[in-house]
């Protein structure tokens, strides 16, 4: 990795925009930009003539078990009740679900393509000596690199292009290691832009968004601030939380009134609640063990707090998540095998009557 130039964060006040169109803001405190971004909203969607924001779809991270998620989008859209979603927000395996789950069904093969038959070397290389002797990471995400550009083409950038300018958005958050805060990219505003970078920008702001620390490199995207070229480095979203649903403030125009088709959906591609196991008195098992307990648990503290705005504004609020008794263990990491079970058991989880997808986590409070 090569040498960086140093910057501040007061550098970082010039948000970068494409076409004077900002393109990202802080997943917290950047409320003048939050403000701004909300305004060109709700503008585009009256041009369009459409009302308020009511759909959010909030995809969340967990590796390969992105496959339940991929799988539970299919099988819903073979049920024929998925809506078009008017928010789409991703983290990691999320991000890279997100810009197909927004396009719709018409990409569900896609989806089903990249979780169903891929392997771990489509997804890395190994390089643990380099790791250990002061390299950037234990792994080589080119693999990864290779296959998101694969799939994120310039007819794709077009379509989701063409469903920003709808009043329509695709969210995706990568964490800034420099200022140690989540980031909010409008994948839609890049790809809406003429910008002749803007495919490469958008493939790298997925590739970050799925590079986990220290076991991927970081992402190094260059931006100029005050005249200067500067590199920013960016890792995995799930960094500052496994999913995220910003902006929920713009779910109903009027929270008293929320309109009949508002509500929320959180793929979870994992298991949200605790699962007890005996862990064995060892120094990276343990290590392993309390990282996970700390993020579990930030992502539980995320949901209750989702659940309760929506409980608060009466907008129905649906949780997929897997179940212990699902997950494979054992598994190595990417195995396509298990990645197929994982697939099958989202789909079939769409398919059920009384599922999360026809059930909400509550009923809601009318007012």
């Amino acid at each position: 990795m090569p040498p960086r130039t140093p910057y501040s964060l007061g550098d970082l006040a010039q948000t970068p925009a494409v076409q004077a169109q900002p393109i990202r803001f802080w997943a917290k405190g950047d409320d003048a930009a939050y403000s701004r971004w909300g305004e060109t909203l709700r503008q585009d969607r009256a041009a369009s003539g459409l009302a308020a924001p009511a759909t959010l779809l909030a995809l969340s991270g967990g590796s390969d078990k992105g496959a339940f998620g991929a799988g539970l989008l299919t099988g819903w859209s073979r049920t024929g009740s998925r809506p078009e979603f008017d928010i789409v927000t991703g983290v990691s395996t999320g991000a890279l679900i997100a810009p197909f789950a927004f396009l719709g069904s018409a990409e569900d093969p896609t989806l089903t393509a990249i979780y169903t038959n891929i392997s771990s070397k489509d997804i890395y290389r190994k390089r643990v000596l380099g790791g250990l002797l002061g390299g950037p990471s234990l792994l080589d995400s080119r693999p990864l690199a290779a296959l998101i550009a694969r799939y994120v083409t310039p007819a794709l950038l077009d379509r989701i292009a063409a469903e920003h300018r709808r009043g329509r958005r695709l969210l995706v958050m990568t964490t800034q290691l420099d200022a140690q805060q989540g980031t909010i990219w409008d994948m839609g505003a890049i790809a809406a832009s003429n910008e002749p970078e803007r495919a490469a920008l958008f493939r790298r702001v997925l590739l970050a968004s799925a590079s986990i620390p220290g076991a991927f490199p970081p992402v190094l995207i260059d931006t100029t601030i005050g005249g200067r070229r500067i590199s920013e480095m960016h890792v995995d979203g799930g960094a500052i939380g496994g999913f995220f649903t910003l902006p929920t403030g713009l779910i109903a125009a009027n929270p008293a009134a929320p309109r009949s088709n508002a509500a929320i959906f959180l793929i979870y591609n994992g298991v949200l609640e605790p699962d007890f196991e005996v862990v064995k008195p060892r120094t990276l098992t343990i290590m392993s063990h309390a990282l996970g307990t700390v993020l579990g648990q930030l992502d539980r503290n995320n949901a209750d707090e989702l659940k309760a705005f929506a409980r608060e504004r009466g907008i129905p609020f649906h949780l997929c998540a897997l179940v212990p008794t699902e997950i494979d263990t054992k598994a190595p990491l990417f195995d396509r095998d298990n990645m197929r079970a994982l697939y099958a058991i989202g789909e079939a989880r769409a398919g059920q009557a009384t599922g999360c997808l026809k059930q909400p986590a509550f009923v809601p409070i009318l007012r």
